[in-house]
């Protein structure tokens, strides 16, 4: 599932600081910057089409609107910023709806973490590091030119599903609204989302359920209803599929009256 997230696409002086250790992030988009460091182990990450291993010492700029994702396969120390496009507004001019050949570079000055985290710097501050980092990297790549539509469509339908997976959605009424042949619409969820269409909308819907199964007392039908599903079956097959249980099963395990059972035994 490929999440759009709008809270990280805010303008002007955002900046966002992220200290993790073992990394593990699903596929995500958004439109402004990200700056990964790998401070110890390795992380892998993932950037549209391309894997990549950064080991300790070595970070990746990734550019707005590319689908990315982490995982940390044994162990990793990480640090990541995601910062406004306006903040670094002419490196963006220079490279908006464009691909930079190889976005990884080395790093040894923990300063510019200090720095990027430190609230009493001024923005400016903030700004040489960034603009320092995002040079390192423009002038190691070569710029090459992109399909524009690529990020245009992929945020547009990640974010419209994102608000509408509870309804009924079909992809042939999507493929009419957004103005896309039904076959090529298909063609590219199954090529940029890695799965098809009913796949990546179940995946929210299934989500969104696990959270009403441990957090309300409505029952297993109105959760079906309320996730998009038209009928109790479906959702049944669909949601052991994606979590190898059924709804009654995870509920039993998960709800948080199963939870403050098992600490009041625990405590008795």
């Amino acid at each position: 599932m490929v999440v759009y997230e709008g809270h990280r696409s805010v303008k002007g002086e955002y900046l966002y600081n992220q200290v993790d250790k073992n990394l593990d992030f699903q596929k995500h988009t958004h439109c402004n910057y990200e700056i990964v460091f790998c401070l110890g182990g390795c992380l892998v990450c993932e950037v549209g089409n391309k894997k990549y291993e950064l080991h300790s010492g070595e970070g990746i700029l990734i550019l707005p609107g590319y689908i990315h994702s982490f995982c940390t396969p044994e162990e990793s120390e990480d640090y990541l910023c995601v910062f406004s496009t306006d903040l670094v507004s002419l490196f963006y001019e220079k490279t908006k709806m464009k691909s930079l050949s190889d976005t990884r570079f080395s790093f040894d000055n923990r300063n510019d973490i200090d720095i990027l985290t430190d609230e009493n710097r001024s923005i400016f501050a903030k700004q040489a590091v960034l603009y320092r980092l995002c040079a390192a990297v423009f002038e190691q790549s070569e710029i090459e030119k992109i399909d524009e539509s690529y990020f245009a469509l992929t945020n547009s339908l990640s974010m419209y599903i994102q608000n509408n997976f509870t309804k009924k959605l079909r992809l042939q009424d999507i493929a009419k609204q957004f103005g896309y042949d039904y076959s090529y619409l298909s063609s590219f969820f199954n090529k940029n989302f890695d799965m098809d269409f009913a796949s990546f909308v179940n995946k929210y819907r299934i989500q969104f359920a696990c959270g009403l199964l441990k957090d309300t007392n409505d029952d297993v039908t109105q959760i079906a209803m309320k996730c998009g599903f038209s009928t109790i079956r479906n959702f049944n097959r669909v949601f052991k599929n994606e979590t190898g249980q059924t709804p009654k099963a995870y509920r039993k395990l998960n709800s948080s009256d199963s939870r403050l059972g098992s600490e009041q035994r625990e405590v008795i």
